[in-house]
């Protein structure tokens, strides 16, 4: 039988790495994910299926779940969404873009993403989709209003997801670090 495969985003340093790590020492077949060559490279030199994925590129999104779903016949037990970076400043010094960038990586990127998977869980009626949240989500703070807004959108945005896919057989998490 085939090992389970995981889809993880952000795996060049912090929880996406260390996930990674201990879900292949359990058996699983993960794909570690990172935006930077030089992390994917360091990835596969310790053994791990590293895939180059952007969060702020449709065409990188698309191209990393080709990648994955043709080396797993088109079957991807979980997808955990880890990828992400907090954009620091005051709301009022923030420019517009900025902000904007924040969620295209935070939040519409993992859109993205999971709207990827979704069928391939979908035609087997299984899966796990565990988004990485931050205590930021559900509680403001000063100067991280950008990242606070993008975890705060995330939040519903699972919640959503969450009931929508309930008896589907694909199960939604959310993980408030922090």
């Amino acid at each position: 039988m085939e090992p389970r495969s995981v889809l993880i985003t952000g795996c060049s340093t912090g929880i996406g790495y260390v996930t990674a790590k201990l879900l292949v020492a359990r058996g699983y077949r993960v794909f570690a994910t990172a935006r930077k060559q030089v992390d994917v490279d360091r990835l596969i030199g310790e053994g791990l299926n590293g895939v180059t994925l952007d969060l702020a590129d449709d065409a990188s999104i698309a191209a990393a779940v080709d990648q994955v779903l043709g080396q797993t016949d088109g079957r991807l037990f979980a997808l955990l969404n880890n990828g992400a970076y907090g954009q620091a400043g005051a709301v009022e010094d923030l420019p517009t873009d900025v902000l904007r960038t924040q969620f295209e990586v935070n939040l519409f990127g993992w859109h993205e993403l999971t709207r990827r998977v979704l069928p391939s869980m979908r035609r087997y009626a299984e899966g796990r989709i565990i988004q990485v949240s931050s205590i930021f989500g559900i509680t403001a703070f000063k100067f991280r209003g950008a990242y606070c807004a993008s975890k705060f959108a995330l939040e519903g945005l699972t919640d959503a997801l969450r009931m929508e896919l309930a008896g589907s057989g694909i199960h939604v998490s959310l993980i408030e670090p922090g």
